[in-house]
């Protein structure tokens, strides 16, 4: 992602899960506090993955906890 480009818009259950993922939850424990299948957590984090330009699980952590504020 370039320094410039500005942070795209993230659904609401989006942010929810990001929030979740920043306290180091799989999926499945994810998928379990909203209430959803475990496919609809992986399908968000994807997601927010490829909004963010992010490649990889520890390219998304490390981008969540440096730059992303905690969001509700």
């Amino acid at each position: 992602m370039e320094k410039n480009t500005p942070t795209p818009i993230l659904s609401f259950k989006e942010i929810r899960v990001i929030n979740l993922a920043k306290e180091y939850l799989s999926n499945k424990e994810i998928a379990e506090r909203l209430n959803i299948k475990v496919s609809t957590a992986k399908s968000h984090r994807r997601n927010v993955m490829k909004k963010l330009g992010l490649r990889g699980k520890n390219e998304f952590l490390r981008y969540l906890i440096l730059k992303m504020p905690k969001m509700y």
